[in-house]
């Protein structure tokens, strides 16, 4: 899901909403602007207690892989 249109707090917002959606063990990848906004999407949503499988480069984006718990 692409949320690099999005600034802190909302794309956060719009990562956790989405997660909603899906089944426990789904995995979702997320797009975040590359720099502090992914850094800190990523470390908020592992303190939800989902798993952060990778965090990679994407082009002008960071792409977050998410196991939703």
């Amino acid at each position: 899901m692409d949320l690099t249109s999005y600034g802190c707090p909302l794309h956060y917002i719009k990562a956790r909403n989405t997660l909603l959606r899906f089944e426990t063990g789904d995995i979702v990848d997320f797009l975040f602007i590359a720099g502090e906004a992914a850094e800190q999407a990523s470390s908020s949503l592992g303190k939800d207690g989902h798993e952060i499988l990778a965090v990679e480069p994407a082009e002008s984006a960071v792409r977050v892989r998410v196991r939703k718990a």
